[in-house]
């Protein structure tokens, strides 16, 4: 998967938090330069963390006052206009509204099991 491609020397990638509370994952750069050879660097491992705070925050900020949302960093990285990063951050927030999703579902499913049984 690329997350990121850039003709600039440096550039940001916002990795996705994957399905757990942190995860890790093999991040490998390829380097072209203008002579068309490519490098490829393996870097270590990050341990990729989601910052929940800021996500429920933006989900009450959309909710509550359109002045709150713009302060919001994700908002802000969202109308950055460059691509890389839009893409990045939204792949990121729909990993992490489907495991929100998940778990509300399984939460839901649990406490009506919960609730037959003691009715029983």
């Amino acid at each position: 998967m690329i997350l990121a491609f850039s003709s600039i020397p440096t550039t940001q990638v916002r990795l996705p938090a994957g399905n757990d509370n942190t995860s890790f994952i093999n991040l490998i750069v390829y380097i072209r330069d203008t002579l068309d050879g490519i490098t490829e660097y393996n870097l270590s491992s990050p341990s990729i963390v989601p910052d929940t705070v800021e996500i429920n925050n933006l989900i009450d900020n959309l909710q509550i006052s359109t002045n709150a949302a713009n302060n919001n960093p994700i908002v802000q990285l969202l109308s950055s206009g460059n691509q890389n990063i839009v893409g990045q951050i939204i792949i990121s927030l729909s990993q992490i509204f489907n495991r929100m999703n998940i778990e509300n579902l399984e939460n839901t499913i649990s406490s009506k099991h919960h609730s037959i049984l003691n009715n029983q």
